[in-house]
């Protein structure tokens, strides 16, 4: 017991192997216990051999759990560069466990050697794989958008099932939801050519070109001058401390109501990548608007700071809408990067509907800001929507909050009233001209271009990515297959001529899928079998009518019908059914629906995300300090796996006192922290 204990205290507070052999701590535990001192490995050596073996024993532990899973084991991988610049892989599992709750667990980090071509890629995830024999077992995959993973997965699955066609193996290529929104929000923020312009940045950055970049980020409009101006702020201890005397001399400051703490003090720096910065870089940087102007009025920024770089009204309420436009993809992206828990927060039917719900979104934003007349633009946006190829384009349908009304382009007043939140403001009885905080109508020509084209980008690459959702039929299916939803719901959503060809490939798809994996593994249902054994073999009296022979023949047939009726049409044709948790609602039918509620559950334990890579990079760089350089990747990931599985209640370290009940980890903000996810 001690042992363990002493290794977890390594592993869960990232210190290294070297601890006990402190003298300090040795005597702290010499005068706590004189006999304590043999129980414990002191050496360096001797934690690193016990770290092996416990890492061999808990992982049998784990092999079992997968083995007992209840649904298929879904993976996810992506790949991280560590602090001593190795290439890793992580791969994660993901599955319900005998009780039907969702289970995550970390499998690898594992060095990824050679080119990150999609081929060398999918040799380390089958290695993964084989290790932990659970080749039979895997369902899906979930990876960003890279078209090397598009390799990696059509040499995976091709090694695993050489029967697979391309067709399966898209139908099993989940795209990580967080990755795609980081890529919309970023071509929202930057344009289309959004990698270009972070590359550029990155390059000014590494080569000291300081006046460069922020030349470059200039060209970008009050998200890039903001972005000067908070770099401005945090580029000398002295800015900052003049930009906090500013606040303080502020004599607006004397109203408040409560104090602010040191982090809410400062401003927020956004990252080239990571568009989620970005967005937490200006709803800071609204929150503190008026300590900025007094800050950019100070003679000593003035002097230093670039006219071009000083944010004038039209700045704020252009960051304003911003904000407005970006706040549902953060706030989707906190929402689907859990664990699943109650019916949703993560799981893979709230890819679908997110994107519906954020499409919507950026159509009732560009119909806001359409009706200002402007032929150039008008001409730009034109040329740039077309029609999505494979899917129907969504914008030839108007948002469903629309359909009722009668659209006039050009009033404003009728059509703002229909809008929520801050785009609907509150509005003066004057055409063109709003009233309240959003000042949406003062802003120039060039900021509502600007809006216009951005909206537009964003919108393009959204359905970009949700017209190829259709090449598998489990994001679909994962909608019918909630109860609180099923088929009704893409009936009612899906209401256009067009659009009804989706709702029939997604039945279509998700009854082939069926027939293909699943129903080819049970042949007739018992339970069925059984009933239509007992239908077609009706009792028959020896002498018996004309009439009553027929009418015998006429139930049997009825009987059998009914027996050999489809589980999966028995199942659609249920009205939706209120459940807060559709896991729990199909472990309680499996007897009625013994094959579809397999497969529900096994599309129930999808991630939307493969969030819990980015969780376990976050935690190995907390491990991997500039003084840990040299260990192995081989240690890392058994010091990694350990934390993961002691943290999610997969195996247990050590045991308290007295007999009584092992010690539990509690699931902590350093395990949970929010990474940033690609996303």
């Amino acid at each position: 017991m001690i042992r363990e204990l002493s290794l977890g205290l390594l592993i869960n507070t990232n210190v290294p192997f070297s601890f006990f052999s402190d003298t300090f701590f040795q005597q702290l535990t010499w005068q706590l216990d004189p006999h304590l001192s043999d129980q414990i490995s002191w050496s360096r050596q001797s934690m690193s051999r016990l770290l092996d073996d416990m890492y061999k024993t808990k992982k049998d532990m784990v092999k079992q759990e997968l083995s007992d899973a209840l649904s298929k084991i879904h993976l996810g991988f992506d790949l991280w560069t560590s602090p001593n610049r190795h290439a890793v892989m992580a791969v994660t599992a993901h599955f319900l466990d005998r009780q039907g709750k969702h289970q995550s667990r970390l499998l690898a980090l594992r060095r990824q050697l050679g080119c990150h071509s999609g081929e060398n890629l999918a040799v380390t995830l089958g290695q993964v794989v084989r290790e932990w024999k659970i080749e039979d077992r895997v369902g899906t995959v979930i990876s960003d958008n890279a078209s090397s993973n598009d390799t990696c997965l059509l040499n995976f699955y091709g090694d695993l099932d050489a029967e697979m066609s391309l067709v399966d193996i898209r139908a099993r290529r989940m795209r990580c939801y967080g990755h795609i929104l980081n890529l919309v929000a970023r071509a929202f923020l930057y344009g289309e050519d959004f990698e270009a312009f972070e590359a550029e940045s990155q390059v000014f950055n590494f080569l000291g070109r300081h006046e460069d970049d922020l030349r470059h980020w200039r060209k970008k409009g009050p998200v890039g001058k903001l972005h000067n101006v908070v770099k401005f702020i945090r580029s000398s201890p002295q800015r900052s401390e003049l930009f906090k005397n500013s606040r303080e001399n502020d004599e607006a400051q004397e109203y408040l109501l409560a104090g602010e703490s040191t982090a809410e003090l400062e401003v927020v720096m956004n990252n080239d990548t990571r568009w989620n910065s970005t967005y937490l870089m200006i709803s800071r940087a609204l929150v503190k608007q008026g300590d900025i102007r007094a800050f950019l009025v100070h003679p000593e920024v003035e002097k230093w700071l670039p006219e071009a770089d000083m944010s004038k009204g039209d700045d704020w309420r252009l960051l304003a809408e911003i904000k407005h436009i970006l706040e549902p993809f953060y706030l989707q992206i906190m929402r689907t990067q859990g664990w699943g828990s109650e019916g949703g927060n993560g799981r893979l039917w709230e890819v679908m509907t997110g994107m519906e719900y954020l499409l919507e979104h950026l159509e009732d934003r560009k119909l806001f800001h359409h009706v200002v007349p402007d032929d150039a633009v008008a001409e730009n946006t034109d040329s740039q929507v077309e029609p999505a190829r494979g899917r129907p384009d969504r914008n030839r349908q108007l948002p469903a909050r629309f359909r009722d009304c009668e659209m006039d382009m050009h009033p404003r007043k009728s059509m703002e009233s229909s809008l929520p939140g801050r785009g609907s403001g509150q509005c003066d009885d004057g055409p063109g001209k709003s009233s309240g905080s959003s000042g949406i109508d003062d802003m120039g020509k060039d900021h509502r271009r600007y809006l216009r084209l951005s909206i537009i980008t964003a919108w393009q690459k959204l359905n970009e990515y949700y017209t190829k959702l259709g090449e598998s039929p489990l994001f679909a299916a994962s909608i019918i297959l909630n109860p609180s939803l099923g088929m009704s719901y893409l009936e009612v959503n899906w209401a256009s001529e067009e659009q009804l060809v989706w709702v029939r490939d997604a039945k279509i798809g998700l009854s082939d899928y069926l027939d293909r994996w699943y129903r080819c593994s049970r042949p007739v249902d018992e339970q069925q079998k059984a009933i239509v054994e007992r239908a077609a073999s009706p009792i028959v009296p020896r002498k018996t009518s004309e009439a009553s022979v027929f009418r015998q023949w006429v139930k049997s047939r009825t009987a059998k019908t009914t027996a050999m009726g489809s589980e999966l049409e028995r199942y659609l044709r249920l009205e939706p059914q209120e459940t807060e948790d559709p896991i729990e609602w199909w472990m309680g039918r499996r007897g009625q629906f013994p094959m579809v509620s397999q497969l529900a559950l096994d599309i129930l334990a999808i991630p939307a995300m493969a969030t819990d890579c980015e969780r376990s990079f976050s935690l190995a760089k907390l491990t991997l300090t500039s003084q840990r350089l040299s260990m192995t990747t081989e240690t890392l990931e058994k010091l990694q796996c350990l934390k993961n599985w002691v943290r999610h209640g997969a195996v247990k370290l050590g045991a308290t006192a007295g007999g009584r009940d092992e010690l539990q980890w509690e699931i902590g903000n350093s395990s949970m922290e929010s990474t940033d996810v690609e996303i």
